[in-house]
């Protein structure tokens, strides 16, 4: 009799352990975020999207959070302890633009949904490749799509101690790039200068209504690897139609003009057409070459196109716009 019971027992245990291991071994149905209610608190569900900013991450704390948008809705889901431990181990932190499939237990408080990630087997993350595009198509690529793009730096700041903003500039098109300090581990950023040129791969993500990437790999870029700078143009193509533009020139230095403010510079070209380029102290003072510059120098400026008192000019923005011709853009 005894026998028989403990038999009994061993059988239903059994049972009970291959229904955990079946129910776990079996993908949960996909859950659309715009889909969960109140009622599905504490639900164990499964919902797959786009990663669409940074991760809050404490190493210390063990604690992780990054927020999913599956096109009907955005969730944010938390790990703690052990699973953050193992997914660091295991250096899987998702990051901007990856795609993600988490299962784990809703969490519904004032109408807000969470997901909390019981276990690192609960998340997959998979990185799409970035389209490579020229900075000028970046507000015509979609929240959360990877992207790889180049531009020249004209600002680097830090808006706190974890976030960092690089200004970036390809022609008439700008844009900011977002760099998580606090990810130095996940994410590649060398240290910048202002007038470097860099390529930047990262997610579309959008400030105040103005899109902009959201880093996971910075290079600097230097000799073929520089893009082709088209908006270059012959001095007498220049005209009030191009007014507001960023443009570009090269020629040989025919006049030099000091004035309170400044330096203006008389460029002319093969053609023999001429611009004057207005250089303020901003500018000027901070050249290098500026107390050596003479009649008969070959430069390259680039600038907004500008006129005043009815002369068209160009106006250079920093000191890294102004360079002497055959000194390549990237060593400026």
């Amino acid at each position: 009799m005894r026998l028989l019971k403990a038999l009994t027992l061993l059988l239903a245990a059994s049972s009970v352990i291959a229904l955990i291991i079946a129910s776990r071994a079996t993908p949960r149905p996909l859950t659309a975020i715009s889909a969960v209610q109140p009622a599905m608190n504490f639900g164990y569900v499964r919902i797959e999207g786009v990663v669409t900013a940074y991760p809050t991450l404490s190493e210390q704390d063990k604690f992780l959070s990054f927020r999913v948008w599956d096109a009907s809705g955005e969730l944010r889901v938390t790990a703690y302890r052990a699973v953050v431990e193992r997914l660091l181990a295991e250096r899987r932190v998702p990051l901007p633009g990856d795609r993600v499939s988490v299962e784990g237990t809703l969490r519904v408080r004032d109408d807000e949904p969470s997901l909390i990630l019981n276990a690192a087997e609960g998340l997959s993350i998979e990185t799409p490749p970035a389209a490579a595009i020229r900075l000028a198509e970046l507000n015509t690529m979609s929240l959360g799509e990877r992207v790889q793009t180049a531009g020249q730096v004209r600002r680097v700041r830090n808006v706190s101690d974890r976030l960092r903003i690089i200004s970036i500039r390809d022609g008439d098109a700008v844009a900011e790039v977002v760099s998580a300090l606090n990810l130095s581990a996940f994410i590649t950023t060398p240290p910048l200068s202002v007038g470097q040129w860099i390529c930047v791969t990262g997610a579309v993500g959008e400030y105040r209504g103005a899109k902009q990437v959201l880093s996971s790999h910075v290079d600097i870029l230097q000799g073929d690897r520089m893009p082709t700078a088209d908006y270059f143009r012959p001095i007498a193509e220049l005209d009030d139609r191009l007014l507001s533009r960023w443009v570009g020139v090269e020629g040989v230095v025919s006049d030099l003009r000091p004035f309170k403010q400044g330096m203006r510079v008389d460029v002319t070209d093969a053609s023999g057409a001429s611009i004057a380029v207005v250089m303020f102290d901003s500018v000027w003072q901070h050249l290098p070459f500026s107390t050596t510059l003479s009649v008969g120098d070959r430069v390259r400026v680039e600038g907004e196109l500008a006129k005043y008192r009815g002369r068209i000019e160009l106006l250079p923005e920093l000191p890294a716009d102004v360079g002497l011709a055959g000194v390549s853009r990237a060593s400026r």
